[in-house]
């Protein structure tokens, strides 16, 4: 017989999250689109598609197979490193918690070689944009698993662009650690109260389907349509005084999505997870579940994972990871980072955000918070990266991001510039701009 959940059962999901300073790690998810040399979407079930690569990959790197009724849908090796899809096949490297950026980078670059080999034999692209280079939602085969049979119509229920955020997005996400409830929460209304900056800094997402949109990051964008309800800002989670109750009771009421018993999906919209906990039906798996089920700009999982950023170069992808040491591992660069946006309001916290969708680094600041020096999201982008501390051997890793504040642009932003200009809309030009695998991931000094 199952025991009903308690309030301390739901705490414990946040809680196991928790790790003593000395064992904090990084983690790193990392998504790209995989094409044909002119950006045209390799596939899932194309010969040979994203399935036939997967098989590739696990006789090359003898990862284990996952399968999803008779479907490859990912490979698992025994240190935690883990290749997995998201809806339209795009391909997630997922790292090992690794306990510093140079661990990271050693990664990052094996992976980049097995794609660099596969991009050799197979004639495909790894592409690291934001969105997708060709292709429309309604133009790509969603992958058989299980999770998306619900999540799809869910989504496309929930707003105009949730179809478009499954089948055409790919991301950056950085995992890191937290030593206790205080800490916890301190770090994730950091974050929320970043969110505009990073977004600005990564913006790496101006074309879609092939076209400019009206943004540097689109894929930004899309969220803000996506699904309202667990999406983009939580404001009772950025107070100083939110709590792990705070999370969750947010959490709590969100719609639920599925269960799992006995190997079946069990749909179960239309109900919040405090309803089906009050009718004494919840496991711990069930919210487990669940709590994967949030996207937020940043959640706990049961570490932090800061979600508001486009895909991009391995090099700034190991920036990100860098800058998120440098910043929330140090107690003074905390606290500096806590206070560069803590009296700002909900409403110019939104405006900037926006404001970060269309214009990237170059969008200008509510002008409450504009003074000498800080007129644009650039302005605080490059202070917030002068408040990292890390040591030499990982500080190299900012140097991308570094280089790229100088130039005083987002990716997002240039891409805009050679679209309209040199590449004249060709997605070709794009593709192999945006062609990770022959990127350099270690830095030269």
């Amino acid at each position: 017989m199952t025991l009903p959940l308690t309030r301390a059962d739901l705490r414990f999901a946040l809680e196991r999250g928790h790790r003593p300073r000395e064992q904090w790690a990084l983690g790193v998810e990392y998504e790209q689109f995989v094409t044909d040399p002119q950006g045209r979407a390799i596939e899932y079930s194309n010969n040979p598609g994203v399935a036939a690569l997967l098989e590739t990959f696990a006789d090359w790197t003898g990862w284990k197979r996952k399968i999803d009724r008779g479907h490859i849908l990912g490979l698992e090796a025994e240190d935690g490193r883990a290749l997995t899809l998201e809806p339209a096949a795009q391909l997630e490297f997922g790292s090992s918690a690794a306990r510093s950026v140079h661990r990271l980078a050693i990664e990052v670059e094996e992976y980049m070689k097995l794609l660099a080999r596969a991009e050799e034999e197979f004639d495909v692209r790894f592409v690291t944009t934001g969105s997708h280079p060709t292709a429309r939602p309604e133009e790509l085969e969603r992958i058989p698993k299980r999770r998306y049979d619900v999540l799809e119509p869910y989504l496309r229920s929930k707003g105009e662009l949730g179809w478009w955020m499954m089948k055409t997005t790919c991301g950056v996400q950085i995992n890191f650690d937290h030593s206790d409830e205080e800490d916890a929460m301190r770090k994730l209304r950091t974050v929320f109260r970043l969110v505009p900056i990073f977004t600005a800094m990564f913006a790496n997402s101006a074309v879609r389907a092939g076209e400019l949109s009206d943004y540097v990051s689109w894929r930004s964008h899309i969220w803000t349509d996506t699904d309202p309800t667990r999406c983009g800002f939580i404001e009772s989670l950025i107070r100083e005084d939110a709590t792990f109750e705070d999370y969750i009771d947010w959490v709590l009421d969100l719609e639920m999505l599925f269960i799992e018993r006995e190997g079946q999906q069990i749909d179960m919209r239309g109900r919040t997870f405090r309803q089906h906990l009050e009718a004494g039906e919840a496991t711990m798996e069930d919210w487990e579940l669940h709590l994967s089920t949030p996207f937020p700009e940043v959640r706990f999982r049961p570490q932090l994972e800061i979600r508001c950023a486009d895909t991009m170069c391995p090099r700034r992808a190991l920036g990100f990871a860098a800058l998120v040491q440098g910043v929330f591992y140090d107690d003074a660069a905390l606290r500096a980072a806590e206070s560069l946006c803590a009296h700002w309001t909900a409403e110019e916290r939104m405006q900037s955000w926006h404001a970060a969708h269309r214009d990237g680094l170059s969008a200008e600041l509510p002008v409450r918070i504009q003074g000498p020096g800080r007129r644009t999201l650039l302005d605080l982008a490059r202070e917030l990266i002068d408040l990292a501390v890390l040591a030499p051997e990982d500080a190299v890793f900012l140097l991308p991001l570094i280089e790229l504040l100088e130039q005083g642009v987002s990716t997002g932003e240039r891409v805009r510039e050679l679209f309209r200009g040199p590449w004249e809309g060709e997605v070709a030009s794009l593709v192999e701009f945006s062609r990770c695998s022959k990127i350099p991931v270690m830095p030269s000094g």
